[in-house]
């Protein structure tokens, strides 16, 4: 994708933009909150009493 200021983007260009973006941070957003509960549960293992 070509890079150029906002305000010279077609709305096209600015909605294919949004939805880029939405998307990268949506799989980024997924990935660290998969990386929270494997770190959750192990943190969870760690507090079980040991008998």
């Amino acid at each position: 994708m070509e890079r150029k200021p906002f305000e010279s983007m077609a709305l096209e260009e600015l909605w294919q933009l949004h939805t880029v973006v939405n998307d990268v941070l949506a799989k980024r957003l997924l990935a660290k909150k998969e990386e929270l509960e494997r770190r959750l549960e192990l943190l969870k293992r760690e507090d079980k009493p040991h008998h």
